[in-house]
């Protein structure tokens, strides 16, 4: 089982190459100002991170019809691929649920990024409980209250 923490400097190297091996980087320097990241340690290796923000209201100003108010919202969420399949993205899942409750937001959304592994992350998604909200549009959001992540009966081995 992976450890889930809060990010330091000396990690931010490794989070860029999880990154940029997630095509979400650019492969130089990673300086993530003014959001909450957190890491999943694997034999103290970095081999996942999160990037989030808590009381978000991603959505109502797009004209999201749908949307649930505030909220917390993932803006990255990146795994290598030998911890793939470990339980390590639920695990990174659950902690940011676990904070968003703790702050007081009852919802969490994301948008999957699309390309050529859009359909294995949205699968990931639907696994850990988040649905599509809103019209199936690019850039459409997914999301769920977080008692569906909190109360899940879905093993971290599965996923």
């Amino acid at each position: 089982m992976p450890l889930i923490r809060d990010i330091t400097r000396s990690d931010y190297s490794m989070v860029e190459e999880v990154l940029y091996a997630n095509h979400l980087g650019n492969g130089r320097f990673y300086e993530p100002e003014g959001i909450d990241v957190i890491v999943a340690e694997v034999h103290g290796s970095v081999v996942g991170a999160a990037e989030f923000r808590l009381h978000c209201d991603f959505g109502h100003d797009e004209g999201r019809e749908a949307h649930p108010g505030e909220q917390t919202f993932i803006l990255t969420m990146a795994v290598a691929d030998t911890a793939r399949r470990s339980g390590v993205g639920r695990a990174l899942l659950v902690e940011i649920a676990r904070r968003s409750h703790k702050a007081g937001d009852t919802f969490l959304a994301l948008v999957p990024l699309e390309g050529e592994d859009a359909t294995s992350r949205q699968a990931f998604f639907t696994a850990c409980g988040l649905t599509l909200y809103g019209p199936d549009t690019a850039g459409a959001a997914w999301g769920c209250p977080l008692s569906r992540i909190l109360n899940s009966d879905v093993t971290s081995s599965s996923i």
